[in-house]
């Protein structure tokens, strides 16, 4: 009984999880619209798409963008890079607020 019980549980918490993801998936837009780059190896962005985005959908935000020079610039790994802040924005992000 209490085994049957887990299962059910572990079951509805893979449903949920995967409503999650789901929904995380959905606020991103398609690769093929997208603007940008994709970072490097390291997760650092070249010289010449110098702004970093980060996806944060837990946050309730899609993306962040990050500007050298900013606080936590050097801390960000970056999952998108952009060359201007008019490509950031039109990929979906704002700018950091630090």
């Amino acid at each position: 009984m209490l085994m049957r019980l887990m299962v059910s549980y572990l079951v509805l918490i893979a449903l949920l999880l995967g409503v999650a993801d789901a929904e995380a998936a959905r606020k991103r837009p398609h690769a093929v619209h997208r603007t940008g780059i994709e970072p490097l190896k390291n997760g650092e962005c070249p010289d010449e798409h110098p702004i970093k985005g980060n996806f944060t959908p837990h946050s309730g935000e899609r993306c962040i963008y990050h500007m050298i020079g900013q606080r936590l610039y050097l801390r960000t790994k970056a999952e998108r890079c952009y060359a201007t802040e008019a490509e950031a924005v039109e990929d979906g992000c704002r700018r950091s607020k630090v």
